[in-house]
């Protein structure tokens, strides 16, 4: 793989496909605002190299930016495209938004200091199955009454595309729009193993040329396949059947998947296995930790005992006698103990060998 691809297979497979810039065009000129749409001149839009999501973050989000111009105009726009890879919503969702906002602006200044700002248009996709729920910086705030500090603080809105609530058949999309919206929509449910072979056909009619088809193809199996536990061979068997494509891409790529798929299961397997065997190792620790415990605090109270008996018979302890019980077993103490009757000073307590008939 190239070190340079992203390595979330959300990631990979959100830039492969809002890469091609007449699905991202298409997308943008029916679902934006109809007062922001009739503004702007789609044939112009092209893709902003870079990338504002932190390491940290990569897990959750991925973003790609676009430029298009205004019609009728020289000045353009930002879409600033943020996906969210989780099932559920992320309520810092707005904080990001606003750290891109901010960062573009200042970078923009910085090269064109007396112009003024271009505007962005910020954008949220997510298909997770748990309704979106929207948070404003001012909700991202620890105060209990934010009224008097709403003035104060950012204030912005985004554009909302969660695929759950979106028309996936609206007649104005492309076929390849209609197939991205569908396996966003599945994705994360057992459905998508019913779905996807009506994905696949679609995509199959979509594109003029057979290598552009197979590609495309290639894509959204590899998508399916490395984040839905609901797909095996059968289902990609009737998946490119519905292409006609099954004997070009199934001799080769569709097995090379699943021993991917394959290797990714033991590597989970071999990390749920280390889960459980440090949650068992850390059970068992505790358990021993509690046995030593007990152990300790069983010898401790032997100990204590012992120097007591032998300075109510003998007097004071000499050094090395201390030392010869602060450093004894569980079993030598008990030995020191049954010496104590016979021994005749502190020093034969700790000295006095056991003997086979006083064992006995």
């Amino acid at each position: 793989m190239d070190n340079n691809q992203p390595h979330n297979p959300h990631d990979t497979f959100f830039r492969k496909a809002l890469g091609d810039i007449n699905v991202t065009r298409n997308l943008l000129q029916y679902e934006l605002p109809e007062q922001i749409a009739l503004q702007l001149d789609f044939s112009s839009i092209e893709r902003v190299d870079g990338s504002y999501i932190s390491k940290a973050l990569q897990n959750t989000y991925s973003d790609m930016v676009f430029q298009v111009q205004f019609k009728n105009s020289t000045t353009h726009a930002y879409i600033y495209t943020l996906f969210e890879h989780k099932s559920y919503v992320d309520d810092w969702c707005s904080l990001q938004l606003l750290k891109y906002m901010i960062a573009q602006w200042e970078e923009f200044h910085t090269h064109k200091p007396k112009e003024k700002l271009p505007p962005i248009i910020p954008l949220v996709l997510y298909h997770g199955k748990r309704g979106w729920r929207r948070r404003a910086i001012i909700d991202l705030i620890n105060i209990e009454d934010p009224t008097a500090l709403q003035p104060y603080t950012p204030e912005f809105d985004y554009v909302l595309w969660d695929v759950a609530h979106m028309d996936r058949e609206r007649v104005e999309f492309s076929l390849e729009v209609r197939a991205f919206l569908e396996i966003m929509h599945h994705i994360n449910w057992r459905s998508l193993d019913q779905a996807l072979p009506q994905i696949v056909h679609m995509l199959s009619l979509a594109a003029n040329e057979r290598p552009s088809i197979l590609e495309k193809i290639e894509t959204y199996l590899r998508y399916a396949i490395s984040c839905s536990d609901h797909i095996d061979e059968t289902t990609i068997e009737r998946s490119l059947d519905a292409s006609n494509t099954k004997e070009e891409l199934m001799p080769t790529l569709a097995q090379k998947w699943f021993s991917e798929g394959e290797a990714r299961g033991k590597a989970r397997g071999k990390a749920e296995g280390k889960a459980e065997g440090k949650a068992e190792g850390k059970a068992e620790g505790k358990a021993e930790g509690k046995a030593e415990g007990r152990a300790e605090g069983n010898i401790g109270g032997q100990s204590k005992l012992l120097r007591n008996l032998i300075k109510l018979r003998f007097g004071n302890l000499l050094p090395q006698v201390e030392d010869k019980i602060a450093n004894a077993t569980e079993a030598e103490l008990e030995r020191f103990a049954e010496n104590i009757l016979k021994a005749n000073s502190a020093q034969e307590v700790v000295e006095i060998e056991p003997t086979s008939s006083f064992r006995d």
